[in-house]
């Protein structure tokens, strides 16, 4: 399906005839590369969610304005340029191992919280980490 644009208006960025096709593509990629990454890390989860939901907007429609309007990310052409980025990242993310980085600052962070417990105003008391430290005993 032709795209309704001559141009996107933005500098360097050229329409893509295609564009539809092209982010289904993408979009199966970025999920099949994401899954090298732990099923539990963050970072996983949330780009699968997205993906999936940008292929299955793809999926329902032809119509590239649609695909645009629900996805809300911008034009068709500018979520092709994230895909290829998010492919990208996920290398990068795959490489150095980032969801063990994210696991041990999450482990400082947790340290820092307990140490500083009794100086910070938690809303849920129940949520207070010296409560939630009794419960994981």
């Amino acid at each position: 399906m032709a795209t309704y644009k001559t141009s996107t208006g933005l500098v360097g960025l050229e329409v893509d005839p295609n564009g539809k096709e092209t982010l289904m593509k993408l979009s199966e990629d970025v999920l099949a590369s994401v899954k090298r990454i732990p099923a539990d890390a963050q970072y996983r989860i949330t780009v699968e969610n997205w993906f999936k939901h940008i292929h299955s907007t793809c999926g329902t429609t032809d119509d590239i304005k649609k695909i645009e309007e629900t996805l809300d990310l911008g034009q068709i052409e500018e979520v092709i340029e994230n895909a290829k980025d998010e492919l990208t990242l996920i290398d990068y993310y795959f490489d150095n191992k980032g969801w063990e980085l994210v696991k041990a600052q999450q482990a400082e962070a947790d340290k820092m919280v307990l140490e500083m417990a009794d100086s910070i105003f938690f809303t849920d008391p129940e949520n207070h980490p010296a409560k939630i430290a009794e419960k994981k005993e």
